[in-house]
Parts: C-alpha cells; structure tokens; sequence
C-alpha cells in the first residue's frame, strides 16, 4: 500500500527502492557526460593535428565541460545519500542536506548551460560580420544574464538564505510560482537560443560554390544544436515541479534534462570540428583537392553580414584552405 505524500514510511520498504528515479538520473548524466567529453577531446585533438591554436569558444566549452562535471559529481552525492526517492520515504534529518546539494547542483547546471551556447556563439561570431555579429552578441548577453538571474533566484527566494535548504528555520520565502514562472521563461529563451543559434550556419553556407553534398554536410555538422534546443524544451515541460513539496523525486526529471541539454550543447558545438576524422578516412583517391572555385560566389563587402576570413575554414576540414591554382 502506498502512503499519502504527507505520510512516512521506512526507507528500507521494497516500494522506496523500486519507485526511485537515482539509477535513472546516474545512468543517462555519467553517459551523456562520458559522450560531450569524448567528443571535447577530439574536437581538441583536430585542432591540434592541424596545428590550429585554442581560442576562446574552446576554452569556454572546456569550462562548460567541468562545470557540468562538477555538477553531475554533486548530483551523484545527492543520489547517495536519498536523492531520486519520495520525500516521505527520507529520513528527516537527510532533507537539508538535500536540499543544500540540490540548489548547488542546480547553480552548477546553469553556469555550465550559458557556457555550452556561450561557447557555440563566439564560434558563429568568428565567421559573421555586420548585423548578424550584433544580432548573435545580443542573443548572448540577453541569454546569460536571464540564466545568471536563475542561478541567482535558486538562493536569494529565501531571507535568511539558510531558509533555502532548511524550511523550519524562521524567517519568509518568495511564493514558489515565481521561481517557476521564472524558470519557464528562462527555459524558453535558452531553447529560442539554441535553434537560433543552430539555423543561423545555413545561409552562411549556402552562400559558398560547393557542391550541394558537401554544403548540406557542414550546415548539418553545424546545427546539431537543435537537439540542445529539443532537451531545453523537455526541461521546461517539468519546470512545473519546481514548486512541488516532494521535491526529492519530483525534480529528478529537471535534474535529467538540464544535464542532458548542456551535454548535447557540447556535443554539438564539437562536432563540425571533427570532419578532418571523416575526410582522412577515405581513400586517397576519394580526396578532391578544393580550388578557389569551391570558396564564395559573391565577393566580400565591407557591410556583409557573413565573412569566412581564410583562416577560418581551416576549422572546417571540408573547406579548408584552396590549393594553389595549376595554370
């Protein structure tokens, strides 16, 4: 039988054990996290392998990676110690010390979320001019001060902030639909920046004289973003629990998808770098050496939105540097 949500039963029931979402939330945050730091590695190793030097959208995605490291070792002390189960099946005195490992997890998510598309934007700035520079500057700055403002809320709902993670101490909180009104609009403007970010690369493409293969493979390569968006969008459907009571279980989902979403901004952000694998594979004889002609049709203009400089393609191993003309 189970019991009210406002009830107690003894953690060593089989129900507590069986209706827990810890295993879940270990399983899908160390495989996620193993695949974005497999996937970071490489990026770094082609860059490398092409003599190319780290520059700032690198590094930022590296300090997405360990935050978000960080954060899924704070989860995994979380889980530990009863994090995943129904409030009611916890020991009392274990709820503060869930409820503190929680907020910094939860603080440690977002740092790591603004950085992943932080790291993608500096990316796309290198290859734009003009309007649509400002234009993905703005998206930037709007989107890491909404997302500041959420880790900031995780502690100041609450004076004394103590109150945050210990509910019996004296003192007021913030009614618990603000925190999650707010949340959902944070959550929705992170994932209107992810697929921004992730269609701006077509016309940029499209603009080049490539063959049409080739064109639709870097504009995939480099809008895997959409699937960060499609994991902001998951989250954002289970923001609701935010103000739930039994926040112990009902925010593993949360907990799931904010780790799933940077994780695949990672991977995302990694993978266009990664062609040089792909173009070195083939056989020596299904390399076409790129001329002038495969760069772009229209001439560059000061007030051109997008610009490639030269030294940029040799990011993009399919676009690298032209080879010489052969008169």
């Amino acid at each position: 039988m189970i019991l009210p949500r406002n009830s107690r039963s003894e953690p060593s029931t089989d129900n507590s054990s069986r209706d827990s979402y810890g295993p879940r939330i270990l399983a899908v945050c160390w495989l996620v996290e193993m695949l974005s730091g497999i996937l970071i590695g490489l990026r770094v190793y082609c860059k490398r392998k092409r003599s190319r030097a780290l520059w700032h959208d690198d590094r930022i995605l590296m300090s997405a990676w360990l935050f978000q490291t960080a954060n899924i070792v704070i989860t995994t002390v979380n889980v530990s110690l009863g994090g995943g189960q129904h409030i009611y099946h916890l020991d009392p005195a274990v709820i503060p010390i869930l409820r503190l490992t929680g907020n910094v997890s939860g603080t440690m998510s977002i740092i790591a979320a603004s950085l992943s598309k932080t790291s993608f934007g500096f990316t796309l700035i290198r290859l734009t001019n003009g309007t649509l520079k400002w234009f993905i500057y703005a998206l930037l700055v709007t989107m890491n001060i909404f997302l500041a403002l959420s880790a900031i809320f995780i502690w100041a709902r609450c004076t004394p902030v103590v109150k945050t993670w210990h509910h019996g101490m004296d003192g007021t909180c913030w009614d618990p639909l603000v925190n999650t009104n707010y949340g959902l609009f944070s959550g929705v403007y992170s994932a209107f920046v992810d697929f921004a970010l992730s269609f701006l690369p077509w016309p940029l493409i499209w603009n080049l004289q490539m063959r049409l293969r080739e064109k639709i493979g870097v504009a995939v390569a480099m809008s895997m973003g959409v699937f960060a968006g499609l994991g902001a969008i998951a989250k954002v459907l289970q923001l609701h629990n935010l103000s739930n009571m039994d926040s112990t279980y009902y925010k593993s989902e949360i907990v799931i998808w904010g780790t799933v979403e940077t994780a695949v901004t990672i991977m995302a952000a990694s993978i266009p770098f990664l062609r040089i694998l792909v173009v070195e594979s083939r056989h020596p004889r299904e390399r076409r050496p790129y001329t002038a002609r495969f760069m772009s049709s229209r001439p560059i203009r000061k007030n051109r939105d997008f610009v490639m400089k030269e030294e940029d393609w040799e990011q993009f191993p399919e676009i690298a540097r032209p080879a010489t003309a052969v008169c």
